[in-house]
C-alpha cells in the first residue's frame, strides 16, 4: 500500500511498450471508467481537466470513458458522450493536446450500450431498444428490437465513423468495449445470444461482429491507427454465460486475426456487475490468472491489458514480474489520486490518497449523478482549481490558529486542507484514536481498507504539522478559555434507536424503544465482536439506511448457527444503498444460505418485552415474532451539535460541518471539509 515499505523494487513499470503504432513511456494505464462529466452528450472542459491531471500525474495510457460509436446509444447512465458526430471532434483534440502535453498517449473507448441503453427514459428521443436477442435488460426491462443484417451494417458504420473522427482529432488509438454485457459483449455472451444465424452459435459465430466491425474501423481508420478489444474474460453466469474457457477462445479468435493490437481483459457482466468493479473486500489483482493465460495464449501477436482491483505500483510490478500483462490497470486508483504515479517516483508515497474499494464512484453513477470520490474531492473538480498539486498556499499575515473539535473523517480532512495551505490547526478528539465511525465500518469483516482513509488523512496532517490531542473532551467552558482564531465543530452524529422513521410520518417513537433489549447498529456491533452471543438467540434488525453495516453484522450473528437473524425494511429490498456499491452482490448469497429471514416492505411497529409486532407498508399484513432476544435499528443518525448551540459560546467565530451540520455519506462530508479548508 501506499504508506507502506515495500521490498519489491520497481522496475518493469518504468518500461516503454509498443502498442501497434503507439509508443507508451510506461507500463501503467486508466482504463475506461464511466464519470459522465458530459456536456450536450460531447466531453466536456471538465473532462479535459480531468484526464489532463491524470497524465500530468505520470499515467502511460489513459482510456476515455465509453463513447457512443452508434446515432441510437445514448448509454447507460446519466448524460453519455458521442463519437459518432462530428461536433465532437474539437473537445477530442483538445483533450489529444492536454495529454501529449505530458507525454501521455490516449485511446478513446468505443461502445453501444444495445439492450441497457437508455432508451425510452430519454423523453425527446424515444426509439426502441436494439439487441442481438430479444432478451431485454435485467434493469429497463424493455423488450429490444433484434438487430438484422441491415442494422448490423449500421452498427458497423457507427463505430468506423467514430474511429475516424477520433483519428482526425489526434488521439492515438480507440478500444471497442465488448465486455461487461454492452451490445458487442452481448454478441459474445451465451446470456444474451441465442441467434440462429451467422452470428450466433458457435463461440467462432459470436465472434463475428466484432471482427467484422474491426475490418470496417481498419478500412476506414487504417492498418496504423491502434485498434483493441476490451472483454469480460469470465461473465461468472455459469455455463449461461461466457466461461473461462470461452474467454480464452475468443482472446485466441482475436489475436489471431491480426486485427488487434491489444486486448483488455475484465470480468463480470450486468447480472454480475461485481465482478467489473470489485468492492471492498475482493482479493486483490482478482483477475490475474486471466491475464496470464491471455498472455500465454496471445503470445506476441497481441499485447494484453489486465484491470480487476489492482490498487498499487508494487501490484502492477508483480503482474508484470508474472508475464500476466504488458500493460496494468490502476483506474480507480488513478481516480483517487491522479498524481499516483508521480508521487511514487518522487517518494512521496504516504502522500498518495489510496483507494479503498468503497464505490461511492459507481453508486453515484447508479443514482443517475456524476462520478465522486469518497477519499479525494479535488477527483472531477480539477477544472475549478481544486487539484491538490496546485494548493494555494498562504502568508504568513494570512495564517489563522483554528480548533477542531471531533477527529473524526470531517475534522480530519478539514485540518488536513487548512494546515496544508499555512494554517495552524488543532484536533481535539474525546475517544482514544481518530477516525470517528468510519473506525466501525473498518471493523467489519473484509472492510478494513476503511483505515486507509483514516491513515492517509492522518498522515497529511502530520506532514502539515496538525497537533492532534486524544482522549480528550471539551466542554464549551474549556473551549471558551481557549486562544484561537476560529472554531470547527466536527462531533459527528450518533446511530438513533428510538425506531423514528419517514416511513411512517406523526410516529415520534417506536413504542418500546427504551426497552434494555434494543440497540442501534453501532452499539450491536461493538458487542458480538467480543462476543456474538451476547444479543442472545433471536435477533431483530431493522434495516433503513440501507447500507452494508447491518447485512454484516447479520453474517457475523449468523456464523453462530444457534442464532436466528430477522430483518425487516420498508424498502422492496434490504440493503437498497449496499446494492449501488456492488456489495450486496458481495454478501446476499452468504445470508440466504445462512437462513436470514427478510421481511421487505414491512415496518416496524411495536416492542413489547420479546414480542415484536411488523407490519406491511400496505397495511395489509401483520407479523408477530415472538421471543425475540434484542431489536437492533441500523435507520437514520442524529447530528451531536449541542456544543455549537451552546450560550457560553455564542458570538465566537464557529463552522459547523460534518455529520454535525447534518448527516450524510462519508463523500459528502469530507467534500464539505475539504471546501471549507480551502476557503478559510
Amino acid at each position: 500500500m501506499g504508506a507502506e515499505s515495500k521490498e519489491t523494487k520497481l522496475e518493469r513499470i518504468w518500461e516503454p511498450l509498443t502498442i501497434g503504432s503507439t509508443k507508451v513511456k510506461n507500463r501503467i494505464m486508466m482504463t475506461a471508467m464511466g464519470v459522465f462529466y458530459g456536456e450536450d452528450n460531447i466531453l466536456s472542459d471538465r473532462h479535459i481537466s480531468y484526464y489532463k491531471a491524470r497524465a500530468e500525474g505520470g499515467a502511460g495510457l489513459i482510456i476515455t470513458e465509453q463513447q457512443a460509436g452508434h446515432r441510437l446509444s445514448k448509454g447507460s447512465f446519466y448524460d453519455g458522450c458521442t463519437a459518432w458526430e462530428n461536433r465532437a471532434i474539437p473537445q477530442y483534440a483538445k483533450l489529444a493536446e492536454a495529454v501529449h502535453e505530458y507525454d501521455g498517449r490516449l485511446f478513446v473507448q468505443l461502445f453501444a450500450a444495445g439492450v441497457h441503453d437508455k432508451g425510452n427514459m430519454i423523453f425527446d428521443e424515444w426509439h426502441p431498444l436494439w439487441g442481438v436477442s430479444d432478451i431485454p435488460s435485467i434493469y429497463h426491462k424493455e423488450v429490444p428490437h433484434i438487430v438484422d443484417k441491415k442494422d448490423i451494417l449500421d452498427l458497423q458504420e457507427g463505430f468506423a465513423k467514430s474511429a475516424c473522427n477520433v483519428k482526425a482529432a489526434g488521439l492515438d488509438g480507440a478500444e471497442l468495449h465488448a465486455a461487461h454485457s454492452y451490445m458487442l459483449g452481448q454478441f459474445l455472451s451465451p446470456a444474451y445470444n441465442n441467434r440462429t444465424d451467422e452470428y450466433g452459435g458457435r463461440n467462432a459465430n459470436r465472434c463475428r461482429f466484432i471482427l467484422e466491425t474491426a475490418e470496417k474501423v481498419r478500412e476506414k481508420a487504417g492498418t496504423k491507427f491502434t485498434l483493441g478489444v476490451r472483454l469480460s474474460f469470465e461473465e461468472f453466469l455459469g455455463e449461461a454465460g461466457t466461461t473461462a474457457e470461452l474467454g480464452e477462445e475468443q482472446v485466441e479468435i482475436f489475436s489471431r486475426s491480426g486485427l488487434f493490437d491489444f486486448i483488455n481483459i475484465s470480468a463480470g457482466s450486468y447480472h454480475t456487475f461485481g465482478a467489473a468493479v470489485p468492492p471492498m473486500g475482493t482479493p486483490s489483482m482478482i483477475n490475474m490468472p486471466f491475464g496470464e493465460i491471455a498472455k500465454r495464449v496471445a503470445g506476441n501477436r497481441t499485447r494484453v491489458f489486465l484491470a480487476g482491483r489492482i490498487t498499487d505500483l508494487y501490484q502492477a510490478e508483480e503482474i508484470l514480474n508474472a508475464n500476466s500483462a504488458d500493460m496494468v490497470a490502476l483506474t480507480r486508483a488513478h481516480f483517487a489520486d491522479a498524481h499516483l504515479v508521480k508521487k511514487t517516483q518522487e517518494g512521496r508515497e504516504s502522500e498518495i490518497r489510496r483507494c479503498i474499494g468503497a464505490n461511492e464512484c459507481i453508486s453515484r453513477i447508479f443514482d443517475q449523478r456524476p462520478a465522486a470520490c469518497i477519499v479525494n474531492p479535488s477527483t472531477g473538480r480539477e477544472r475549478n482549481g481544486w487539484d491538490h498539486s496546485k494548493l494555494k498556499k498562504l502568508s504568513e499575515s494570512q495564517q489563522k490558529t483554528f480548533i477542531v473539535i471531533g477527529g473524526g473523517i470531517g475534522g480530519l480532512h478539514f485540518a488536513a486542507t487548512a494546515s496544508e495551505r499555512g494554517h495552524k490547526v488543532s484536533i481535539y478528539e474525546k475517544q482514544s484514536e481518530i477516525g470517528g465511525h468510519v473506525l466501525n465500518y473498518a471493523k467489519l469483516p473484509g472492510k478494513e481498507r476503511w483505515l486507509d482513509l483514516i491513515e492517509d488523512v492522518g498522515n497529511r496532517c502530520k506532514i502539515n504539522g496538525v497537533n492532534i490531542i486524544c482522549d480528550k473532551e471539551l466542554s464549551p467552558e474549556d473551549i471558551s478559555k481557549m486562544a484561537f482564531d476560529e472554531l470547527i465543530i466536527a462531533t459527528g452524529a450518533s446511530w438513533r434507536k428510538d425506531g423514528r422513521t419517514p416511513y411512517m410520518p406523526g410516529i415520534e417513537s417506536i413504542a418500546g424503544h427504551n426497552q434494555d433489549n434494543v440497540y442501534n447498529i453501532e452499539e450491536a456491533l461493538k458487542l458480538i465482536l467480543k462476543n456474538k452471543e451476547v444479543l442472545g438467540k433471536k435477533i431483530l434488525m431493522v434495516d433503513e439506511s440501507g447500507s452494508y453495516m447491518p447485512l454484516a453484522v447479520a453474517k457475523e450473528l449468523l456464523s453462530k448457527k444457534s442464532i436466528e437473524v430477522h430483518m425487516c425494511t420498508p424498502e422492496p429490498r434490504v440493503g437498497i444503498e449496499a446494492y449501488k456499491t456492488l456489495e450486496l452482490m458481495q454478501i446476499m448469497p452468504d445470508l440466504e444460505a445462512m437462513g436470514i429471514n427478510i421481511y421487505s416492505e414491512t415496518n416496524l411497529q411495536n416492542i413489547s418485552g420479546g414480542d415484536i409486532t411488523l407490519k406491511s407498508i400496505w397495511g395489509t399484513r401483520t407479523i408477530i415474532l415472538e421471543d425475540v432476544s434484542s431489536i437492533v435499528f441500523s435507520t437514520f443518525r442524529k447530528s451531536n451539535n449541542e456544543i455549537f448551540y451552546s450560550n457560553i459560546l455564542q458570538g465566537m467565530n464557529m463552522h459547523l460541518i460534518g455529520d454535525a451540520m447534518a448527516p450524510r455519506r462519508p463523500a459528502q462530508v469530507i467534500y464539505e471539509a475539504e471546501e471549507l479548508g480551502r476557503k478559510v
